[in-house]
């Protein structure tokens, strides 16, 4: 079913591979689910379907493996990330968590370890850059924002993602980490993994966090992201692995601890806090997108 009235809400979670098959969010106790399986008109053609539910009187949408589907890519024209961000800016979201899976670039880095990054570094060349600039494209009046990602990920957001991963029983919780974001959808080979990204410092690679961590900042929301390491990047250590181990069996394992992971720290969420100060680092540009 696609609607037109999108729902004022104030918090989103954006799925990711650590969530499929999970039944996030309507299939944990304490959820109440207001819309399930509910796509909106965008000026780039209908969403994902969402879901509208609560947690403890915190009412939250959730759209599954960003935004993503058989006919939505995550690339430019029309992708996922500007109809997700047009639904969640329509909102009014100003608190927004990601979560996908990631290949360790870190050799400290094992499977089932979990990073809440501090920065990024994005390798893509065919995601959307500016939500102004597309929604523009499409002839929509939008006042021009400018900002700044000196800090791409919202200290608090990340510190109750933290203390829930820790809760939810994951082997290791990294309070920071690099993430390296690839185009995709292809794994990368042993000497890209180390040229691209132990050499250079980058902790782990996944391919969805872009235009997230973009957009969130340019609607003037809070980002924060889990990331849950699934295998070993190429050659980053001599463990030979398949796609099963790495992703059904695994994913099937860890999916509902990083489903509770990003529930309880939902439940704790002030969406009134601001003394994190993203949005301070972000303004009207004087230049029109």
């Amino acid at each position: 079913m696609v609607i037109q009235e999108i729902p004022k809400v104030g918090t989103a979670v954006i799925g990711g591979s650590s969530l499929i098959g999970s039944g996030f969010p309507k299939l944990f106790e304490g959820v109440e689910v207001e819309l399930d399986e509910v796509a909106f008109h965008t000026p780039f053609g209908p969403s994902a379907p969402f879901s509208l539910a609560s947690a403890e009187d915190l009412r939250f949408l959730f759209v599954p493996f960003h935004g993503i589907t058989k006919e939505i890519k995550n690339t430019i024209p029309n992708s996922a990330g500007e109809r997700v961000f047009y639904v969640l800016m329509k909102a009014g979201v100003k608190k927004i968590i990601g979560t996908a899976l990631c290949g360790s670039t870190n050799r400290l880095l094992d499977p089932a370890d979990v990073v809440i990054p501090d920065d990024f570094v994005d390798y893509t060349v065919y995601r959307a850059q500016s939500l102004s600039r597309s929604l523009a494209e499409k002839g929509v009046e939008v006042e021009p924002i400018a900002y700044r990602l000196h800090q791409p990920f919202c200290p608090y957001l990340s510190r109750l993602l933290v203390e829930a991963s820790k809760k939810a029983g994951f082997p290791r919780v990294f309070s920071r980490g690099v993430v390296g974001v690839s185009e995709g959808p292809r794994l990368e080979s042993p000497a890209e993994i180390r040229v691209r990204y132990t050499d250079l410092g980058i902790d782990v690679v996944t391919m969805n966090l872009v235009p997230e961590v973009y957009f969130a900042r340019e609607i003037g929301a809070c980002y924060a992201a889990l990331e849950l390491v699934s295998n070993y990047g190429e050659g980053v250590v001599s463990i030979k692995w398949e796609g099963r181990e790495a992703f059904r069996d695994f994913q099937e394992r860890w999916r509902r601890p990083a489903a509770e992971a990003i529930l309880d720290a939902l439940k704790k969420i002030d969406e009134g806090y601001e003394a994190c100060g993203c949005t301070t680092h972000r303004w009207r540009s004087i230049f029109n997108p």
